[in-house]
């Protein structure tokens, strides 16, 4: 909660990209998730739900699948780089 109290005081907002988002951001479906990294994403959740000017949240993944799927709801725009 800290990272986003901080981007309430920005006065220029914040952009936050989180690489390997698979790792992070992945579905809570399997039952297998931590319960550090299910409190992590419940918290990505909360402050993400509600659109605003301050804040942007950019994730790269090779394994899209693998996100949770409150957290691609989120998306506002995906691209696709083939390789």
């Amino acid at each position: 909660h800290k990272l986003f109290s901080w981007v309430h005081r920005s006065r220029r907002g914040v952009l936050l990209f989180i690489d390997e988002a698979d790792a992070f951001l992945a579905s809570r479906k399997g039952g297998s998730m931590s319960e550090q990294l299910r409190n992590a994403l419940t918290t990505i959740l909360y402050h993400t739900g509600t659109p605003t000017s301050q804040f942007m949240l950019v994730i790269a993944t090779n394994r899209p699948g693998d996100l949770d799927s409150a957290v691609l709801d989120r998306l506002d725009e995906s691209i696709e780089f083939g390789l």
